[in-house]
C-alpha cells in the first residue's frame, strides 16, 4: 500500500526549474558574465575599427588633397614615431584577427587589420619618397631626428627687453641663445649671429614660439648667436602692415649695439624666418639691399618726449645672408588663399595686419610685396633659401613659386626648395625631413655667406 509521501510525489506538479539549487546561481552568473564578456569585445573591436578608420583616412588625406583630412600633415609631417605606432598596431590587429578567427566579430578584426596595414603601407610609401627628394637635394638625414626625440628644444638663455613701443601698445623683447658650452664673456672670436622672425600670421606668436625655439637651440648647437626678435602683433583697432617693418629695423639696430654684449658678431648676421616671419625677414633684406632701412627715420617710435627711442638710435647690421620655411611671399596670395577651411580664417590675420582686404587697399599690399623689392635687387640682394611644402594649407605655395621666378629672372642669388608631402609648419618636428633639409641648406647657405660658425 503506497505511503502518504509517495501519493504526494505522484500528484506533485513537476518543477519547471528542474535545476534550481545551490549551483543554479553560479551557473547565471556564468552566463551573464560570459555575455557580457562577448558584448565587451564587440565593443572594443568596433572603437579598434572606427580608430583604424580615422588613422587609413588620415593617411590617405596626407597624399590626397581632401579637406580638413589632408590637414594631417601640419602636425610636423609623418616621421619614424609615427611608422613605429602603425607598425606596432599593425602587428596587434594580425594578432588578434588571427588568433580569434573562429569567434564572433571576425571580420571586423580582419578588416581593422587591414586598414591599419593600408595607413602603414600609405605612411611608408611617403617617407619613402620624401627621404628619397632630399637624398637628392644632397642631404644627410639623422635617423635619430626623423624619430622626433629629443626635437623640442630649450628655451632662451636670456629675454631682454628692446623696446616699449607706445603705437602698438606692445612690449617687444629679444630671446638670445649663446652657443652651446660657451658663455659670452669667455673671451675668444665673437660668434655669427642668426636673427630669427616667428611666425603667427602677424597676429600670434613671440620669441619663445615652438618652431623658433626649435631652430633657435639648433643653431645655438652648431655655434651661432641666436637671436629671437618680437615685432609688434596686430590688433583689432591696430593694423601693424608698417608698425612690424619699422619696429623690427629698430631691433635690428639694438642688435647691433647690443650683441658684442652676447658674444655675437654683429658684423656676421643673417636673418632667419618662418611664414610671416619670412615675409618680414624677405622684406627686410630687400630693402636694405635698396637703402631704405634706417631705425631713426620718420617712422621710428618715440618717448613720452617725443624723442626717438635709444633702441633706434643705432646702425642696422648689414644681412649676409637670409633662410625661410614656409614664407608668406604674397600677402595679397595669403590673403585670397583658396583652401575650403582655412580661407577665412588666413584671410582675416591679412586683414588685420593690413587693414583690410586686397581690393581695398591695393597700394599697401603693394608696397609690403617683397617679391617687386626683389625685381629691383637683383644681384645685390642677399642669397635667399626659400623651402615650402608642397601641399601648404595656410601659405598657398604658388606664392614661392612666383617669387622664384621673379628671382631668377632678376639675377637674384636665391635657392627654392618645394618639398612633396609636406604642409606648414613642417618644422613643429624639428627632425622631420622637410626641417633637416632646410637645416642642411641653411648651414651651406651660412657658410657661403662668410657666417661660418
Amino acid at each position: 500500500m503506497p505511503t502518504i509521501k509517495a501519493i504526494a510525489e505522484e500528484t506533485m506538479p513537476e518543477d519547471p526549474h528542474p535545476r534550481r539549487g545551490p549551483g543554479a546561481r553560479s551557473r547565471r552568473r556564468e552566463r551573464t558574465g560570459r555575455a557580457m564578456g562577448r558584448s565587451r569585445c564587440r565593443r572594443r573591436d568596433a572603437l579598434a575599427l572606427i580608430g583604424a578608420c580615422a588613422i587609413c583616412l588620415l593617411s590617405i588625406g596626407a597624399i590626397t588633397a581632401i579637406p580638413v583630412l589632408s590637414y594631417s600633415l601640419m602636425l610636423g609631417a609623418w616621421g619614424l614615431d609615427a611608422v613605429a605606432v602603425m607598425a606596432l598596431l599593425a602587428v596587434v590587429a594580425g594578432y588578434r584577427a588571427l588568433r580569434r578567427r573562429r569567434e564572433p566579430g571576425a571580420r571586423m578584426r580582419v578588416a581593422t587589420a587591414g586598414l591599419v596595414c593600408l595607413a602603414l603601407a600609405i605612411t611608408g610609401w611617403m617617407g619613402a619618397a620624401q627621404i628619397r627628394f632630399a637624398h637628392a637635394q644632397g642631404v644627410d638625414l639623422s635617423v635619430l631626428g626623423l624619430t622626433g626625440i629629443g626635437q623640442w628644444g630649450r628655451g632662451p638663455d636670456v629675454a631682454p627687453v628692446v623696446l616699449t613701443d607706445a603705437a602698438s601698445r606692445q612690449t617687444l623683447r629679444a630671446g638670445i641663445w649663446y652657443p652651446r658650452g660657451k658663455a659670452p664673456g669667455d673671451g675668444g672670436e665673437k660668434a655669427p649671429i642668426v636673427v630669427l622672425l616667428h611666425g603667427g600670421g602677424w597676429r600670434t606668436g613671440d620669441r619663445d614660439n615652438p618652431m623658433t625655439r626649435i631652430q633657435a637651440d639648433w643653431l645655438a648647437d652648431q655655434g651661432y648667436v641666436a637671436i629671437a626678435l618680437e615685432y609688434p602683433l596686430s590688433l583689432r583697432d591696430t593694423p601693424t602692415w608698417e608698425l612690424a617693418q619699422s619696429r623690427l629695423v629698430c631691433s635690428l639696430a639694438w642688435v647691433g649695439a647690443h650683441a658684442g654684449e652676447h658674444g655675437g658678431d654683429p658684423g656676421r648676421l643673417a636673418v632667419v624666418g618662418d611664414s610671416s616671419g619670412g615675409h618680414l625677414a624677405l622684406e627686410t633684406a630687400y630693402r636694405q639691399a635698396l637703402g631704405g632701412l634706417d631705425p631713426s627715420g620718420p617712422d621710428a617710435p618715440t618717448d613720452a618726449d617725443g624723442e626717438t627711442l635709444p633702441a633706434c638710435q643705432g646702425n642696422v647690421p648689414t644681412i649676409r645672408a637670409v633662410a625661410t620655411t614656409y614664407p608668406i611671399t604674397d600677402p595679397a596670395v595669403f590673403h585670397d588663399n583658396p583652401d575650403p577651411i582655412l580661407s577665412g580664417p588666413v584671410a582675416s590675420r591679412a586683414r588685420l595686419y593690413v587693414g583690410g582686404g586686397p581690393a581695398q587697399y591695393p597700394e599697401r599690399y603693394a608696397s609690403i610685396d617683397p617679391a617687386r623689392k626683389a625685381a629691383a635687387a637683383g644681384a645685390a640682394a642677399p642669397p635667399v633659401l626659400i623651402v615650402h611644402g608642397e601641399g601648404d594649407h595656410v601659405v598657398p605655395v604658388s606664392g614661392t613659386r612666383d617669387l622664384d621666378a621673379v628671382l631668377e629672372a632678376a639675377g637674384a642669388r636665391h635657392e627654392t626648395i618645394i618639398v612633396p608631402y609636406a604642409d606648414h609648419v613642417f618644422d613643429l618636428n624639428g627632425g622631420s625631413v622637410a626641417s633637416q633639409i632646410w637645416r642642411a641648406k641653411t648651414l651651406q647657405l651660412l657658410r657661403g655667406a662668410g657666417l661660418g660658425a
